[in-house]
Formats: structure tokens, C-alpha cells, sequence
């Protein structure tokens, strides 16, 4: 394996270490995560029978309470209108896990009654008014109550009583009222704002009231209704009745028209209406309620047109309201959600709160417990109370599924972490072999220029040995003073050869001048005229340049003539011989002068390795370590250890 191989190696027994540790680290949280849960849940087991008295005694407690301010209440109201009636009593228990309350009055002998089933219609009517206003100001709602004929069954002599009642619960709990009544209550000493219903049906019912007195009592922001006007509304053709802050009281003779304004107010917020709420022979019914700001909400029934009903809220010009970017004004047959928005006038629990039938005076006593508490808001703190116990409860069943699951975990967390034990260990043996990768890396390193090294040194040592070959080839040749005589015999050969060739181009010059003397000695005297004069004076100059080269022949040629013949060569006997020798000798004198270059300069390279090897070691010999020079490598060093030559 190389250190190339090994160093992948390590590199990923690394990161399945790193992920290891990284695995044991997690596991390491989650099990301090797990230990601490299971802890919490166990401390909140171990406290789970104080939690549960804390919470029984804690909505016996919040029961007691709020039933006792709802007995007092009614108590003194009941025994405000009828003197020497029963006490009321409440009790607050639970019906499926849901607030129930049960109303009825204490006998003597300390037994229970129902107020509607044991008792007369004058407790039922008082009764029946206290809870409306009770659920009016609980509920969380708009504070306006319209009451219709809530004193029915009360005795004459004792309605005024009801009234002062009513309106000095009206005035503490800030609730607007209206009360329908056949009885005349204008001589009450209560402080109520009295309309009469005028006039007949079949000619147009009127209502006469204190508008002036009424209009002086609100100031523009107040919530409230300051009027309500009834235009082709039944009986009335347009009729108005002014609003007071307080109580307001409607009354007039039977079968007048005094119910047509409840019917009128239900159309408008609970959209309750038949098509007999129009007027006969109107095309439309139309019912306008005064708002705070001087803004009207109008309510229109159109029997057979779309929409047939039409709610929509009007500035004091006549404007619609815009809110939101929103125009308000709706039709359909359900109440827009803007108008329960802006007045809170809803059922609560499926029941009219706010406006009362006159053919269903009894309010919540003939409901079921369970409504009465939701309807009244009693018991919403015990209803809270139940909440924390039912969660208690859920808080109980998950601590002990978290200690049964987290338990399980804890162990096997923790077989985990046993198993992982020696990862430290691994990961200081990784260590110790990384730095053990480097070292063999680097000794690897300083292997490899051994290596080459000795390579260099066995070039050297070849060039040295090729070297010291051709010096001894070089030894074999003559002397210096052969070498001088060959020279000269050489250069008198290559005078000779010179002489032959300036002889041999002079013959060829002399047979071509001969030849043209002949070639120009056939022409005639005079040379025919030309056919084409017009070149006539090409044809002289070639003439004249003729005559010039023949007049320059004739001149060599006599030259020629005049020279001596050559010598003929004298030859000695030996002499091919020793042209042989000597053309022998001249080559391998030029062999010997290209072996001594090549010595030279293999020995020159030789001497260059010798002194790069020595500069990287120092200067010293790389077998021994003593010092040397590159000559003394390559005469003969010897070594320190062996003392053989090198």
C-alpha cells in the first residue's frame, strides 16, 4: 500500500469517526433532554393528589361564590315587587362536564321549589325580567332590553314596584330599556320616559311622546337608540317613538298597535318578518332606528322584490356609511354581520335576550340548566376550573406515557453511549497514525531523492567510464610531428587537385571558343537585310555583341596556345600505398578529433552532475560523507568505510 493509499485510508476511518462522534453527541443531548422530562413528569405525579383537592376545593369555592351574588340579587328584586316572598336559591352542579344551574325558592322547612312549576306568575314575571337583565350585562352584548308586557301577572298594585325595580337595575347595569305595558304607568314615581299609543289602526295608529325631552338627554358619541320611527308598519302609516338613555314606556289600549313595535325591532336584528309587517295597500314596510353620531339604521321590507329585505346604515345627510372601504347596505333574507357588529343586538344561546315575545314572558326558567348557566355566564369560573382539571387530567396521562416511553429511551440512549465508549480511544489512535502517515510520507520523500541520487551517480559514473575509454583510444594516435607531414602532404594534394580543375575548365573554354571561330567563319560577307526593318536594330546589337565574344575567344584561344604542356606526374613506386595510408590516416585523424570533442565534453558533463550531486549533499561524498571533489569522484575517491575506489 502506498502513503498515497494509507493517507485515503485515514481520511475516511476520519469522517466515520467524525460522524460517530457526532451520533454520540446527539444521543449524549437527547438522553440529558429524556433524563430531565422524565424527571419533571415524576415530580408532577408525585404532587398529582395535592393538584386534584386544590382544584376540588378551588371550584367548590368559585360555585359558592358565584351563585351567592345571583341569590342576593334576585332575593332583594323579588322581595322588592312582593313582599314576604320566598328567598331565591341557585345551585351551581354539572351535567356532562358543562355548568348547569337550577333556580328555585327556599320553604321554611328548608325545602326547594320551582319558580315556574311551584310558584305564581308574579315570582315567574320578576324573575323572568331580573335574568334578562343579568344575561344582558354577562353576556357581553349590546346593553338595550325591549320588554313586552313583563308585568302581566303581576297584581296593579304591585307594577309600580316592578318598574322602580327595573329602572333602578337598569340605571346600575347602564341598560337602555323599553317596556310594553297595558297598564298606565304615567302616575309611577319611577323615572320612566312614558309614549302613548294615538289613534286607530284602520286610520293610522300615532305615538305621542316627550321627542324634545328625550333628544335633550344624549350627546352625539353616546350608544344608544335615540328613536324609532315605523313608516306603513301595520297600523302605523308614520309614527315615532322618542328614546330615552333609561327606562322607556310604551302604552295604550289593547290591540292598538303597542307589540308592533317589538315585531318591528325583531324584524330589524333578528330577522324574524312575515310580509304582514307591510301596511295594507303599501308597496313597503320601512322601520328607521336613530344611532349615536345622528346616523340612522334603516330596515326596508319589499314583499315580492329582490332583495325582500334591505338593511343599510345612513350618515345625518342621508348618506350611506362607509367603513372600510365598505358601503354598508345589505340585502338578503339573514341580518348582516356589520349591524350585530355595531349594536351586539344577537341571541345568545338560540334565545332572545334583548327583545322579548309577548306570547313567551317567561325567560330561561323553562330552559334547562345547563342553558340557564351558559346564558347567564354563572359558573364560567368554575367552568374554567373544570378546564384546569380536565387538563390536569391530559397533563397526567402524558407524564405517565412521557416516563413509560422516556424510560425505554433512557435505556436505549444508553446502550447506545456504551457502545460508542471508545471513541476517544479510537480517535487518539486515528491521531497517532496520521502523524505516523506523515513521517512514512516524508521518509518516503527522502527514499525517492535517494533514488535518484544514486541514478545520477550511476550516469556519472557511465560518462565517466566512456570518458576514460576514449582517452585511451586518443593515446594510440601518432605523435605530432606525423600529424605536421601528413598536413603538408594533405594540402600539396589538395593544390593539385586545384591546378587539374582550373585546367580542365580552361580545355572546355577553348573547345567552346573554337567552336564559335568555326561557327562564325561560315557566315557570309554581308548578312542579308532583314525582313522586318523594324527590329532591324535588335539584330545589330546581338551582331556587335557576337563580335565582341568572338574578338574575346580568339584571345583566349591564343592564350591557350601559347601555354606549356603539363608535366606528366612522377610517381614513385609506393606512392598509390602511401596515398592510401595517408587517406586512412586523415580519417582517422578526423575520428580521433571527434572522439576527443565528445570525451571532452561528456567528461565536461560528467564534472557538472559530480558538482550538483556534491552542492546537495554539501560537499560531501553521498556513500561516506567526506568531503570530495567532483575530479577526485571521478579519479578514484576512495571511501571512508570501505577504502575501495569509488
Amino acid at each position: 500500500m502506498t502513503p498515497a493509499d494509507i493517507q485515503d485510508a485515514l481520511t475516511r476511518a476520519g469522517r466515520l469517526l467524525a460522524r460517530l462522534e457526532a451520533a454520540r453527541d446527539g444521543d449524549r443531548k437527547a438522553l440529558a433532554e429524556r433524563t430531565r422530562l422524565v424527571a419533571a413528569a415524576k415530580g408532577r405525579l408525585a404532587q398529582r393528589d395535592a393538584v386534584d383537592t386544590y382544584l376540588r376545593e378551588l371550584q367548590q369555592d368559585a360555585n359558592r361564590r358565584s351563585v351567592a351574588t345571583f341569590e342576593t340579587l334576585l332575593t332583594a328584586l323579588v322581595q322588592e315587587v312582593l313582599p314576604g316572598e320566598k328567598p331565591v336559591r341557585l345551585d351551581l352542579t354539572t351535567e356532562r362536564g358543562l355548568p348547569a344551574l337550577d333556580i328555585g325558592v327556599e320553604r321554611p322547612d328548608g325545602g326547594r321549589e320551582d319558580v315556574l312549576e311551584d310558584n305564581g306568575g308574579a315570582m315567574t314575571n320578576v324573575v323572568g325580567m331580573a335574568l334578562r337583565l343579568i344575561a344582558v350585562v354577562k353576556a357581553g352584548v349590546g346593553r338595550f332590553l325591549a320588554l313586552d308586557e313583563a308585568d302581566c301577572w303581576i297584581a296593579p298594585e304591585r307594577v309600580p314596584a316592578f318598574y322602580r325595580v327595573l329602572d333602578d337595575g337598569a340605571a346600575r347595569l347602564g341598560v337602555q330599556c323599553l317596556a310594553i305595558s297595558h297598564h298606565d304607568v304615567a302616575g309611577f314615581d319611577a323615572g320612566l320616559t312614558v309614549s302613548r299609543i294615538a289613534g286607530r289602526p284602520e286610520t293610522g295608529v300615532a305615538i305621542e311622546g316627550p321627542a324634545g325631552t328625550c333628544a335633550a338627554q344624549w350627546t352625539p358619541g353616546m350608544p344608544g337608540f335615540r328613536f324609532i320611527r315605523l313608516i306603513d308598519v301595520q297600523g302605523f302609516r308614520d309614527a315615532t317613538l322618542p328614546l330615552s338613555p333609561g327606562v322607556n314606556a310604551l302604552v295604550g289600549p289593547n290591540n292598538h298597535g303597542k307589540s308592533t313595535v317589538i315585531r318591528a325591532l325583531r324584524a330589524v336584528f333578528y330577522g324574524e318578518v312575515r310580509d304582514s309587517l307591510v301596511r295594507a295597500g303599501a308597496g313597503s314596510a320601512r322601520v328607521e332606528i336613530g344611532v349615536a353620531h345622528g346616523r340612522t339604521l334603516r330596515y326596508v321590507r319589499q314583499p315580492k322584490r329582490t332583495p325582500v329585505n334591505l338593511w343599510s346604515l345612513h350618515e345625518a345627510d342621508g348618506t350611506l356609511v362607509q367603513e372600510n372601504g365598505t358601503t354598508l347596505e345589505t340585502g338578503g333574507r339573514d341580518v348582516p354581520p356589520w349591524v350585530e357588529h355595531l349594536f351586539g343586538i344577537t341571541r345568545v344561546e338560540e334565545l332572545d335576550v334583548h327583545v322579548a315575545h309577548q306570547k313567551f314572558p317567561v325567560f330561561l326558567l323553562g330552559e334547562k340548566p345547563a342553558r340557564r348557566s351558559a346564558v347567564l355566564s354563572i359558573g364560567r369560573e368554575a367552568g374554567l376550573i373544570r378546564d384546569m382539571q380536565a387538563l390536569q387530567r391530559e397533563r397526567v396521562t402524558e407524564d405517565q406515557r412521557t416516563i413509560r416511553e422516556g424510560e425505554r429511551e433512557i435505556t436505549r440512549l444508553r446502550e447506545a453511549l456504551a457502545a460508542l465508549e471508545g471513541l476517544d480511544a479510537l480517535a487518539e489512535a486515528l491521531h497517532g497514525l496520521h502523524d505516523q502517515a506523515g513521517a512514512l510520507a516524508e521518509e518516503a520523500a527522502r527514499l525517492r531523492e535517494r533514488a535518484a541520487l544514486a541514478d545520477r551517480l550511476s550516469r556519472a559514473a557511465r560518462l565517466a567510464t566512456g570518458a576514460a575509454a576514449r582517452a585511451r583510444a586518443l593515446a594510440d594516435l601518432p605523435g605530432p610531428e606525423v600529424g605536421a607531414e601528413l598536413g603538408r602532404s594533405l594540402a600539396e594534394a589538395r593544390n593539385r587537385e586545384a591546378l587539374g580543375r582550373r585546367v580542365l575548365v580552361a580545355a572546355a573554354g577553348l573547345a567552346a571558343a573554337q567552336g564559335r571561330v568555326v561557327a562564325l567563319a561560315d557566315l557570309p560577307p554581308e548578312a542579308p537585310p532583314p525582313r522586318d526593318m523594324r527590329h532591324a536594330a535588335a539584330h545589330a546589337a546581338r551582331l556587335r555583341r557576337l563580335a565582341r565574344d568572338l574578338a574575346a575567344a580568339e584571345g583566349r584561344a591564343r592564350a591557350l596556345r601559347d601555354l606549356p604542356a603539363p608535366p606528366a606526374p612522377v610517381l614513385r613506386p609506393d606512392a598509390a600505398a602511401t596515398a592510401r595510408r595517408l587517406a586512412e590516416i586523415g580519417r582517422r585523424l578526423a575520428e580521433a578529433e571527434a572522439r576527443e570533442m565528445s570525451a571532452r565534453d561528456g567528461l565536461a558533463a560528467a564534472e557538472a552532475e559530480m558538482a550538483e550531486v556534491l552542492a546537495s549533499t554539501g560537499g560531501r561524498c553521498p556513500a561516506c560523507g567526506t568531503p570530495a571533489a567532483p575530479a577526485s569522484l571521478l579519479a578514484g575517491h576512495r571511501h571512508a568505510r570501505t577504502g575501495e575506489a569509488a
